[in-house]
């Protein structure tokens, strides 16, 4: 009798051992999860694969559904892997991440992530985020991806910076003047209190400094440089985006 109660009390250690219950659920998936990334930004196939089930199912709002681990290890090779001239990083906003836990081996994690991209020789660039839903499985020893929802892609909403810098309304009419480019035309910049106003056709920005010739707009995530020629008068407006420049309007004296 003792020796059966041994038995099933050795049964039930091991049981208890092997259970993902026995350790943090937590941790693990999202051990897991960064495990998956971080193979996804490198490209590591191999990885990836083992960090998903066979018959995983992933739903995008894109490109729809993709069933079983070689059809979206397929699609990510010829997608976002495709193209050596392009490289995709994930990022996870850290404070969206929330676990839960589900019965018999299962557990959610969902969050917010943000896609950076990089062309071959230009500077890596914000190209928008999205919500997630992941059903992680506990399968032959490893949690895995289970069922996959990526949805609400867009544009990552902008937030300006504090204003923390500040220029004399002298420094400001410095900048005030016409503009002209090729692609755009006439562009107006003026005082307006402690900051500028930038009018392009429809498209009205209120410019606050980050240094001397420097501004940000508070609208749309644009950054401005007023470039002064030799005798140090500014002579060219520079607009930046996603780190680089998208367009140079020359100061235009009279018509």
């Amino acid at each position: 009798m003792k020796q059966t109660r041994f038995l099933m009390a050795a049964s039930l250690l091991v049981a208890i051992a092997a259970s993902p219950a026995a350790e943090n659920e937590d941790t693990q998936v999202r051990a897991a999860d960064t495990q998956f990334w971080k193979a996804y930004n490198a490209c590591d196939m191999k990885e990836m694969g083992r960090l998903l089930t066979a018959d995983v199912e992933f739903y995008h709002d894109k490109t729809g559904l993709t069933v079983s681990r070689e059809a979206l290890i397929d699609s990510l090779r010829k997608g976002v892997c495709g193209n050596p001239q392009m490289r995709v990083r994930r990022e996870v906003v850290d404070e969206s991440l929330v676990f839960h836990p589900l019965k018999d081996g299962y557990a959610i994690l969902s969050g917010k992530h943000r896609f950076y991209a990089q062309e071959a020789g230009k500077p890596e660039y914000l190209d928008g985020q999205a919500e997630f839903t992941t059903v992680w499985k506990f399968a032959d020893g490893q949690w895995r991806m289970h069922r996959v929802l990526s949805y609400g892609h867009g544009p990552v909403p902008y937030t300006p910076p504090s204003v923390t810098f500040a220029l004399d309304p002298s420094t400001l009419a410095t900048c005030a003047g016409r503009y002209r480019s090729a692609r755009i035309g006439d562009i107006l910049v003026s005082v307006d209190g402690d900051h500028l106003k930038l009018t392009a056709g429809d498209f009205v920005a209120t410019l606050y400094p980050e240094t001397k010739t420097r501004f940000f707009a508070r609208e749309r995530d644009l950054r401005f440089e007023f470039e002064s020629d030799a005798a140090g008068r500014v002579r060219t407006l520079a607009v930046f985006e996603n780190g680089a420049v998208s367009e140079r309007a020359e100061r235009v004296e009279s018509d």
